[in-house]
């Protein structure tokens, strides 16, 4: 009876056990506590960098004056905080012009922290970039944020929560729907995941990739 019972907790929490086995043997084939903490390699990292002075730059005038006529000057979209490494470095570039909206619930991270530890120890690393407004950390799964939003126009959004097919499919559908200029994501070219599958059916013509980053800009 006892090993039935532990038969059904597992199916239960199929998912998720799938999901921390795929992460930890990403962490594998990656740089150590370098992937645990935000998944990017070097080469990765520099290409966001670009790919968010670009969107500013198209979206803003050298003298700092909205671009007549653009509708997408909304913040930068995050979805998937994890520890808030890679919002940091758009939110570099983004300035206080834009700002970054970073969503995450915090159900899972790489060292089993409970939801609450691992929100705190993400504000605390965000703390300048949430003092000074140039972050602001939405606590919700992609959906609910999704459905809520009634922002301006995202200037770019960067998708990088759930890789699964159907959520990176919606994510970039509701991107499409509103038209931001900019949609991109990590994890392009990783055969666990849906990603590759979602992007390449939404954007036949291709995309821009470094590493597994990559990004669709229809500007």
């Amino acid at each position: 009876m006892r090993k039935i019972k532990k038969m059904f907790q597992l199916l239960k929490h199929r998912k998720a056990i799938q999901a921390l086995v795929s992460s930890h043997l990403s962490l594998l084939e990656k740089d150590g506590v370098a992937a645990a903490l935000g998944g990017l390699t070097e080469e990765e990292e520099q290409f966001i960098s670009v790919l968010a002075r670009e969107c500013v730059s198209a979206v803003v005038r050298k003298d700092g004056e909205e671009e007549t006529g653009y509708k997408a000057i909304g913040p930068i979209v995050e979805f998937g905080t994890l520890f808030g490494l890679t919002t940091r470095l758009i939110a570099s570039e983004a300035g206080a012009k834009l700002g970054v909206i970073t969503v995450d619930n915090f159900s899972w991270n790489p060292f089993g922290l409970p939801s609450a530890l691992h929100e705190t120890f993400t504000r605390k690393i965000l703390r300048r970039e949430l003092d000074e407004g140039r972050v602001s950390l939405s606590v919700a799964d992609s959906a609910t944020f999704r459905a809520r939003y009634s922002g301006r126009v995202p200037s770019m959004v960067f998708l990088d929560a759930d890789h699964s097919y159907e959520a990176v499919r919606e994510e970039i559908s509701w991107a499409k729907k509103l038209g931001v200029p900019w949609i991109c994501g990590h994890d392009y070219g990783n055969p666990r995941f849906g990603v590759t599958r979602a992007v390449d059916e939404a954007f036949p013509v291709g995309v821009r990739t470094r590493g597994m980053v990559w990004c669709y800009c229809d500007h």
